[in-house]
């Protein structure tokens, strides 16, 4: 098998630059000649080749040979990468080495030679492709992106079939991978990394693995492209802005210096992340927060180099990811551990796990539903599961012996949920002979948004996840291309309730943060400092952004702007009037910023 990256690369270009749009996996600009790797293994049902009965014996042979290479491989992938220089989480390569031992697959491989006398590579992929159909056909992203660990395995075992797979191939100049099938770990990590400038495929969930390796090597990833093979030809310069998911195909020379223009921002950036490494306040005096969203340990270290004030959210579901059975109390208490060690005394907060949705894992016995968004999740299923509420509790407090943090609770929905659910947290506490947490709520469901006020006697804090917030309040799924024109966070109505809530947790002194996209969003900012929010919480790249932003504005000027949004009665309006705003309130700021284009 001839691959699609050993074809002559062509000097044709096509007549002029279009665009062409993906879902942003990896944030950020590239910029390189199109080589195309990979091949869909859904693809090669029709190309079965069969053998005689004499050659099963070596080809069985082949497979466990090809089978031990790869255990090699990729042992020595996680041995090398943990003394790289780039911090990332090796751990994510163990799943590949459970797959190539499991019975199940080595099993199905040797059925398929041994009975239907399909060759080595015949096989891999028909049982790959079987496996791979099971793991779609739960329909959730999360399945979807254990089905790229299968990919991952069976492209790796083909590629001894027909080169050296230990090579690490090397370019002359930059290149944007374009990836015909589910982008996997090796298509990263079989090139030199240097010269890959970004990564666009045909499709990879932003939590897949190969999604974890390529945010660790600052590499920008756009998906969910089709047909691309119709659109991009080897050697057609590619432009990727994955921050807007957009892929522009043989660039003019106007977009391209746009391009070194955001690339020439990184200067800018260092500057702003030096010179923000402090608290933030405005021109009138105003201390303003800006914490951190993160995920996993290293996102903890990025967050305080970035001028983090402290940790707004940490989304504890990475724990589940390739695990076959619930995590243990020590696994818990080793990944909060890190993160906390990381934050280096900054104040965290740990949101329990949000089970549910689109986060089920693979073990977990879920019942069927026609709107899992809107059922059995987080909250809804500790009260019911409460042994898994106690791991995680038990081991977040014994973590967080000597280190400055707190608990939140996702999805509540009435404030009898949260009664039990803070009982439960202090019988815990009291049984380990320890002090009871700080705990508060994170207000996502419109019920319990809409009946804050009743929450503050009860809560030490809270915060406000926009994404699900405006996801239910408008019916409207922001993923869904049909319908996410309604999902606005300048929506009067929405602006409204938000006004609301920062109302409502100031007179009662309580601490609330926006943990949402909506706060990590520059055209944002003056809104809601105008609003009264004095705790943005953000992904860790747009700290000193958002505090450049703060240190321009006044925010006595910008509440008494703001104090007439109430009767602006349109979206469209509401959105030409925050842009006029910001023009009118920060002049240049925002031009000269890097990265705002």
């Amino acid at each position: 098998m001839k691959n699609t990256a050993d074809k002559t690369v062509t000097k044709k270009r096509s007549p002029k630059e279009f665009v062409v749009t993906g879902e942003s996996v990896v944030s950020g600009w590239g910029y390189g000649k199109a080589y195309f790797i990979g091949r869909a293994v859904q693809q090669q049902g029709a190309s079965a080749v069969t053998i005689s009965q004499e050659e099963v014996g070596t080809e069985i042979i082949r497979f466990n040979e090809i089978r031990d290479r790869a255990k090699k491989d990729y042992q020595k992938l996680i041995h090398d990468l943990s003394s790289d220089e780039t911090t990332i989480d090796v751990s994510i390569l163990n799943i590949y080495e459970l797959i190539l031992d499991d019975p199940a697959f080595i099993g199905q491989v040797v059925e398929a030679i041994s009975v239907k006398l399909y060759d080595l590579e015949t096989s891999i992929r028909a049982v790959s492709n079987d496996i791979i159909k099971q793991f779609e056909s739960a329909g959730t992203p999360y399945f979807k992106e254990r089905a790229g660990d299968m990919v991952e395995v069976c492209e790796k075992l083909v590629s001894y079939l027909h080169s050296d797979g230990s090579r690490t191939k090397t370019f002359a100049e930059p290149v944007v991978l374009v990836i015909l099938r589910t982008f996997t770990p090796t298509d990263i990590l079989a090139y030199d990394r240097s010269k890959i400038s970004a990564v666009i495929t045909v499709s990879g969930g932003k939590t897949s693995h190969a999604a974890i390796l390529a945010r660790s090597y600052n590499i920008p990833v756009i998906s969910d492209l089709r047909n691309i093979t119709d659109r991009i030809k080897p050697g057609y310069e590619i432009l990727v802005d994955a921050d807007r998911g957009k892929v522009y195909v043989q660039p003019s020379a106007q977009t391209v210096s746009k391009y070194k223009l955001q690339t020439h921002g990184e200067e800018a950036y260092k500057k702003l992340k030096a010179k923000w490494n402090r608290p933030v306040y405005t021109r009138d005096g105003v201390r303003i927060e800006v914490l951190a969203n993160l995920s996993l340990p290293e996102d903890a270290r990025e967050a305080v180099e970035n001028g983090a004030d402290g940790i707004g959210l940490v989304r504890t579901e990475y724990l589940l990811s390739n695990r076959k059975d619930m995590p243990t109390e020590a696994a818990h208490i080793s990944y909060y551990k890190e993160i906390l060690d990381q934050c280096r005394g900054k104040h965290c907060v740990i949101r329990l796990m949000d089970i549910g949705g689109d986060k089920i894992p693979q073990f977990f016995d879920m019942p069927q539903e026609f709107n899992p968004f809107m059922g059995w999740r987080a909250i809804r299923i500790f009260l019911e599961r409460k042994e898994i509420f106690e791991t995680q509790v038990a081991a977040i407090l014994k973590a967080g012996k000597g280190h400055d943090y707190s608990i939140m609770i996702p999805m509540v929905t009435t404030l009898q949920e949260w009664l039990e659910a803070k009982v439960f947290i202090k019988r815990i506490a009291e049984k380990l002979s320890m002090p009871m947490p700080r705990c508060g709520v994170l207000f996502e469901v419109p019920l319990a948004i809409l009946e804050m006020q009743m929450f503050m006697k009860e809560i030490d804090f809270a915060s406000i996840g926009t994404n699900d917030l405006i996801q239910y309040l408008s019916a409207a799924d922001r993923n869904n291309s049909k319908v996410n024109y309604l999902y606005n966070p300048v929506e009067p109505a929405f602006l409204r309730i938000i006004k609301n809530a920062i109302k409502i947790a100031n007179d009662n002194g309580k601490p609330l943060s926006i943990c949402g996209e909506m706060a990590g969003h520059p055209l944002h900012t003056i809104l809601l400092v105008g609003l009264g929010l004095r705790r943005f919480s953000v992904m860790p790249r747009n700290v000193p952004l958002i505090k450049e932003i703060i240190a321009n504005i006044n925010s006595a000027e910008v509440a008494e702007s703001v104090s007439h949004i109430n009767v602006i009665e349109s979206m469209d309006e509401t959105l030409q009037w925050l842009k006029n705003l910001n023009t009118r309130l920060l002049g240049d700021v925002m031009k000269k910023m890097p990265f705002m284009g």
